[in-house]
């Protein structure tokens, strides 16, 4: 009778720790996938506004720009930022990027109010304004290797990596002539903006495992 008890208590404990491990597991994975699907519409008007107000920066210093990653996504299919997007992200060439000295390019943006940060390990800028809290504009810097003529992306994380466009994906490679000046403008989010060549083309490299079709958060 004991042991059988004994057994029955066991068995208890075990469902309950079996219970309590379930639940923090399950509480886990639903704090894993916070993003928002559809921010307001407020936050996309500022977040289309400061991505204008750094595209007529980048025009004044003569620096050529475009529209890439997922704010190219969203020039596609909506002519706007993707609803559940917090940045807009513009391409740089840093054959035009290096002849600024950095802390010229911080001043300038500063007159305008906002604030510059750069990110040596993935070769990108970040912009902000101090009153839209939230939101960003990211310059993500490519270069041209003239070994493969292909554009790659800089940052110290891929300085040491060979030129191997296939078999180094982090490189994010892909042909000068979708840059190839001048650059085409479309409308995003009510502005017009600079976008690569041949439409849908570039996604095909940065994209290459599912450029055909949409991805979404996890939580949409």
């Amino acid at each position: 009778m004991r042991f059988t008890l004994t057994r029955g208590l066991s068995a208890l404990c075990l469902s309950t720790v079996a219970l309590l491990m379930w639940t923090v597991l399950r509480q886990t994975h639903l704090q894993k996938f916070t993003q928002t699907c559809h921010h307001p519409e407020e936050f996309q008007t500022s977040l289309h506004k400061l991505a204008d107000r750094t595209h007529h920066i980048l025009a004044t210093l003569g620096l050529t720009h475009f529209l890439c990653y997922g704010s190219l996504w969203g020039l596609i299919r909506l002519s706007r930022s993707l609803p559940w997007e917090d940045d807009v992200e513009f391409c740089l060439r840093n054959e035009e990027l290096s002849l600024k000295d950095e802390v010229y390019l911080i001043r300038v943006f500063k007159k305008d109010n906002l604030d510059l940060s750069y990110n040596s390990a993935e070769g990108l800028y970040v912009v902000k304004d101090p009153k839209f809290h939230g939101g960003s504009v990211q310059l993500i810097v490519f270069e041209e290797d003239p070994l493969i003529n292909m554009m790659r992306r800089v940052g110290w994380k891929r300085r040491m990596l060979p030129p191997d466009c296939e078999g180094m994906t982090s490189l994010q490679c892909f042909p000068p002539r979708l840059i190839a000046p001048p650059l085409p403008v479309k409308e995003f989010g009510g502005y017009v903006m600079p976008v690569p060549r041949e439409g849908i083309e570039l996604q095909k490299y940065h994209y290459q495992d599912n450029w055909w079709k949409e991805v979404l958060p996890k939580n949409c």
